[in-house]
């Protein structure tokens, strides 16, 4: 993983990058890694929100006897929640209005998500 001190300046350009609402690495256990989210956010209760709804699919996907999902894309009338795993250990979420060019948003999403590998 990178050093933690660069970690915050990827999330932020990340964020300008794609127009985002707001960005995160979180650990795969719902703690805040690193955030980039609107005042007034519950940091910690976005965080454990965004590792359970990966651990919800990846325990659906598991009794299917499937490989766990690489990414989850929430869609809402306003925006899009991207979940994309970060390694072992983390994962980083960006936020988008639901205008925002998905293809491009998902590449960069990417991206970012192997530039931060945890082991």
């Amino acid at each position: 993983m990178m050093a933690t001190g660069n970690v915050g300046s990827v999330i932020k350009d990340l964020k300008s990058r794609i127009g985002g609402i707001a960005t995160a690495l979180v650990s795969r256990d719902g703690l805040v890694l690193y955030a980039d989210v609107p005042a007034g956010v519950y940091t910690e209760t976005f965080a454990i929100m965004c590792a359970t709804i990966l651990g919800a699919a990846a325990t659906a996907n598991t009794e299917l006897n499937r490989a766990a999902p690489e990414r989850i894309v929430v869609e809402g009338n306003d925006s899009r929640t991207i979940i994309v795993g970060s390694g072992k250990k983390a994962l980083l979420v960006a936020v988008v209005d639901q205008t925002a060019d998905v293809t491009k948003v998902l590449a960069e999403v990417t991206k970012v998500a192997d530039l931060l590998k945890a082991n």
